[in-house]
């Protein structure tokens, strides 16, 4: 990963630690609203590919009614390229989750999956932006996409429906 110093201003902007971890962590308190327990680490890499790519953003269905598996049957063109944006964005993941760890929104169990911290950042949530931008509409759909993929069974069963592995 390059240096801040080397980063182009658009990545820069949109990959930076700070909102990448509060799309993080809205992943993960929408993954414990449905499973009552820590989104597993390698669940983690799903959110920023699937909530930062426009296409894919956009094409996620309203409700978790509609099951991953069916979603995808439906929708094949979100496949495409998903495992290289996957693997290009793993990096700028953990650097989101590290910023997240070290300023306490989000925290690893001794199970080793990741909780949201109710009451850090409370200023900070998708509420804070108006609520037809795209800070907050990436935000609302990071919280969907936890509580999807809750839904939608083993990890193992999860990456084998988007056709990648860890």
């Amino acid at each position: 990963m390059r240096s801040w110093q080397e980063r182009p201003v658009e990545y820069a902007n949109l990959l930076n630690p700070a909102f990448c971890s509060i799309l993080l962590q809205n992943a993960v308190k929408g993954y414990q609203k449905e499973k009552k327990q820590g989104m597993p680490y390698s669940l983690l890499f799903f959110v920023l590919p699937l909530v930062l790519h426009s296409s894919t953003r956009n094409a996620l269905p309203r409700t978790t009614i509609t099951k991953l598996h069916i979603w995808l049957q439906k929708q094949p063109e979100v496949r495409v390229g998903f495992g290289d944006r996957a693997s290009n964005l793993v990096p700028y993941t953990k650097e989101a989750l590290a910023f997240g760890m070290q300023t306490g929104i989000v925290k690893i169990c001794d199970d080793g999956k990741f909780t949201w911290v109710k009451g850090k950042l409370k200023a900070i949530s998708a509420v804070s932006w108006f609520s037809d931008t795209e800070p907050a509409i990436c935000c609302k759909k990071a919280e969907f996409v936890g509580r999807w993929l809750a839904q939608a069974g083993e990890v193992s069963t999860i990456y084998t429906m988007w056709g990648i592995c860890p």
